[in-house]
């Protein structure tokens, strides 16, 4: 399933001529009965039919660009868009329900599947508000999605574990967080050797797993790469590994980017010179990784922030 064949699939349903309703089915493999289809006003809606007698609990609502609502009549659960400007995360979203439920068989499970996944959509496709972020966040942004686009890249099995590794926009301890490993990502200049530490506890060690610094250096460039060109490109990687998309739109959602706001910081553009990996256990020739580990300082020092001149561990 992609775009193409979704919007293949789209001009079959004709608008409805005295009916409310115009729906064809994704395909012929999806287990669960999965349609998309056209209104009496042209939105595009997608639905699950339901076994009849089947009974759900869920009324629907109307919300800021979409809605939802039992189609009693024909067993449905029905969601609308309501504004043309989001079709194409319309779509992406649709792909990545898909995926998520093809295969399921049992209707209790397919259904909640599909109220949860519909309910967070709203999320998605609301307005951002209206402050912005700085240009440092935005930069430490850039960074990290760099760093989670190789990581897409990289052929991990598990894509969605993937995309749940990436912590940085929830404010947690590391910006990725796997089994096996922690991951802080820091950005600077090319010209600068030194990076911020901003707690005790950002490059501490966890029990049973690794601990890298990733450092990426950025400078501005008028010809490089801006926060709208890097979603698009995880964008579209997600898409093709069929990946669970809304995974990554909720972790920018913590950050107060949404489908109406990221242009916003197009004229942001950072060029990427280097992209070094440090392993913080690391004992090079005697000399320890420069770091700070909370259990070696006593316990009155807390909430401090410093800096690792990195020239000075090659």
């Amino acid at each position: 399933m992609n775009t193409i064949i979704l919007e293949n699939q789209l001009k079959k349903a004709k608008l409805p001529i005295g009916r409310n309703l115009s729906l064809i089915r994704i395909d012929p493999l999806n287990v669960p009965n999965l349609y998309i289809g056209l209104d009496s006003k042209a939105n595009r809606l997608l639905a699950l039919n339901l076994p009849s007698g089947y009974k759900t609990k869920f009324t629907g609502e109307k919300k800021e660009n979409i809605r939802t609502y039992i189609d009693s009549g024909n067993h449905n659960i029905i969601l609308e868009l309501l504004d043309d400007y989001y079709t194409s995360l319309f779509n992406d979203l649709i792909i990545s329900l898909y995926y998520k439920i093809k295969d399921i068989s049992d209707v209790n499970e397919s259904t909640v599947v599909f109220i949860n996944t519909i309910n967070s959509w709203a999320t998605f496709l609301q307005k951002s508000s209206e402050e912005g972020l700085t240009e440092k966040e935005i930069r430490g942004l850039v960074g990290e999605l760099v760093i989670l686009k190789e990581y897409l890249n990289s052929g991990r099995p598990n894509i969605n574990l993937v995309l749940e590794s990436w912590t940085g926009p929830y404010d947690a301890t590391y910006d990725f967080t796997f089994e096996e490993l922690n991951v802080e990502v820091k950005t600077k200049s090319s010209d600068s050797s030194i990076v911020r530490i901003s707690n005790e506890y950002q490059l501490d060690d966890e029990p049973g797993k690794r601990m890298e610094l990733t450092v990426v250096s950025l400078d501005k460039s008028d010809s490089g790469v801006n926060l709208s060109q890097l979603i698009k490109e995880i964008r579209d990687a997600i898409v093709s590994l069929n990946g669970d998309i809304s995974i990554f739109l909720k972790a920018l959602a913590q950050k107060q980017l949404f489908v109406t706001n990221i242009s916003d910081y197009d004229s942001m553009q950072y060029s990427l010179s280097l992209r070094e990996i440090y392993d913080c256990q690391l004992i090079n020739n005697g000399q320890e990784f420069p770091r700070v580990i909370k259990s070696r300082i006593v316990e009155e020092l807390k909430d401090f922030k410093y800096k690792i001149n990195l020239a000075d561990f090659e």
